[in-house]
């Protein structure tokens, strides 16, 4: 999951909302939020003021929150929004096991595609 959606999702923000805010449809944020890298330079600062982050909290290719110091203006979490509420966690760990759901299903069948391709091997030999 992108910095870009979790960010979205922790404001309770649509995705046409966020897009409307940067000046695009809501397609074109759509593939944004995919791949953060077709973002252009005043996009990524008009997220950042939207989401009042950095810069590169927006370009982080992984999500970072910190529980430390979590006091009225200081870490991660209030930085994004002071009335942080515990669904957004809820969400964020079910995309996280949707997500690892998805990669195990990945693996078991590469490594059926893989024993397939040794066994051809082994059959040229």
């Amino acid at each position: 999951m992108s910095n870009l959606r979790v960010l979205r999702e922790i404001n309770n923000y649509t995705q046409e909302y966020v897009a409307s805010q940067i000046g695009v449809d809501q397609s074109t944020y759509c593939k944004i939020e995919r791949n953060p890298r077709v973002l252009k330079a005043e996009q990524v600062e008009k997220l950042a003021q939207l989401y009042d982050v950095g810069v590169a909290d927006i370009l982080a290719p992984s999500v970072s929150i910190s529980f430390e110091n979590t006091q009225k203006g200081y870490g991660y979490i209030n930085n994004l929004n002071e009335e942080f509420q515990p669904e957004a966690f809820e969400k964020i760990i079910a995309a996280k096991d949707d997500q690892i759901k998805e990669l195990k299903e990945q693996i078991e069948y590469l490594k059926k595609q893989n024993n397939q391709l040794l066994a051809l091997l082994g059959e040229k030999r």
